[in-house]
């Protein structure tokens, strides 16, 4: 009864990597050593833990790299991602954010629109209280998509346009359903040793 069982997730992502083997070969090597982490077993890298997100929201726009091609943003939310705080405490000059705002994505993969029509999809993965914050205040979905898509730009060179759209998708997600993305394992506050450690007589 302890046999690991593939959740629909692990499916979809195991279908992805060998269709991505077949036809796309140096993808499928950069998807692997991600998942990897560069590990030999294939599991998380070491201080890791793989995360099966929850859909949050899609924005729809295109990317000026790839000629114009239409590019989903699954926007996912997990606790394991650190939530949004204040950037007031670090020095801040005219141009810094005023709020960090952590973040985890996934690597490219493709998939078809309603038409048929190629398209390019990017998981990007923040805290629950972030996708919340996004939901109810445009200025701040804003720049939480301006920096998704600079990390976009960043770590996969694919520069995305800032005119961005919000398609009604059945389960709010681009795909059949979220796929585990390894994340650095969160630490917890220790806890306090001083109670059992009393001073000697």
């Amino acid at each position: 009864s302890d046999e690991p069982q593939l959740t629909p997730q692990e499916a979809e992502l195991l279908r992805h990597l060998e269709d991505l083997q077949a036809n796309n070969p140096a993808e499928y090597e950069m998807l692997v050593s991600q998942l990897g982490g560069g590990g030999g077993g294939g599991g998380a890298p070491p201080g890791g833990q793989k995360v099966v997100p929850e859909p949050g929201f899609v924005a729809k726009t295109h990317s000026y790299t790839r000629r114009g091609t239409k590019v989903f943003i699954n926007v996912c939310q997990s606790v394991h991602v650190d939530p949004p705080s204040s950037a007031a405490t670090a020095a801040t000059s005219g141009d810094e954010l005023p709020m960090r705002i952590p973040l985890s994505l996934g690597p490219p993969r493709e998939d078809l629109d309603r038409a048929g029509g190629a398209c390019t999809v990017y998981d990007v993965v923040f805290h629950p209280d972030t996708v919340s914050t996004a939901l109810a205040d445009a200025d701040f979905r804003s720049l939480m998509l301006q920096l998704a898509m600079h990390q976009i730009k960043e770590k996969h060179g694919d520069d995305l346009s800032d005119a961005v759209s919000f398609p009604r998708i059945k389960g709010n997600y681009k795909g059949l359903a979220p796929l585990p993305q390894f994340m650095r394992a969160r630490k917890e506050p220790a806890a306090e040793p001083g109670a059992a450690a009393e001073p000697g007589a």
